[in-house]
Parts: C-alpha cells; structure tokens; sequence
C-alpha cells in the first residue's frame, strides 16, 4: 500500500509562533490516510507561502501552518482522505491502529486563526 497517514496537532506552547522540526505534538486535531499524492494540498501551501515545510525523511515528514490556513481544508474531510483506511496483507496492525478518518470539531472550535499547528505525515509505502 502506498500513500500516507497524515495528522494535524496543536503546539504545546499554544502556537504563538511556527513549530519547529523539534516541536512536541499537543492536542490532536485530525488524522487521515491518503494515497500515494496525499500531500499535494499541504506542498500547495508551502508554495503559496502559507506553510513551511520542516523537513523530514517520511518518518515522519512535518510541516507547520496558521490554524486560518490548515483549519478549511480538513474541518469537513481532509484532502484526500479515506473514510475507511486500506491495508497491505503484510502490514501488522495493533489495538492502537484507528482504520478511519477523525476529525476532532471541538479541538478545532478551540483554536484561533493565527495559531500555528503541525503536521506530520507518515510515509506507509
């Protein structure tokens, strides 16, 4: 299976200022899996100036934003999101793996327009 699992955190300092590839994770905001193409929208807004892209080698890969920024493209189904996520038959799954999209409304009615998330996308290739 080829694509991405891709979640949306708050900052732990309150997002005052643009997370860091080093910024610890805060509340969860959202969390989907996406196909291979799954991170075109966040790198559509690295180009437009409106996210910085952190870095990282797919293990993650993080990039951060303004809550104004991220919050519309996820609050009523994140780009490219699989309601039901896919498998490979060799994949190992745990207790702890979800299988389905989530978006958490309430976190996201607590955060200002002008807080800096984060995101991370796993590489599931």
């Amino acid at each position: 299976m080829t694509g991405w699992h891709i979640s949306v955190y708050r900052q732990t300092d309150e997002g005052a200022s643009p997370a860091t590839p080093e910024s610890p994770r805060g509340e969860r905001l959202a969390v989907w899996q996406t196909g291979d193409g799954g991170l075109g929208w966040i790198y559509g807004l690295v180009k437009e100036g409106k996210a910085i892209d952190l870095g990282g080698d797919g293990y993650p890969h993080r990039f951060t934003a303004a809550a104004e920024h991220l919050i519309p493209r996820i609050v009523d189904g994140p780009p490219g999101a699989r309601s039901t996520w896919a498998s490979g038959a060799t994949d190992i799954i745990t207790y702890k793996w979800e299988g389905k999209t989530a978006v958490d409304r309430a976190e996201i009615a607590d955060c200002s327009p002008v807080e800096w998330l984060l995101v991370e996308a796993w590489d599931e290739s």
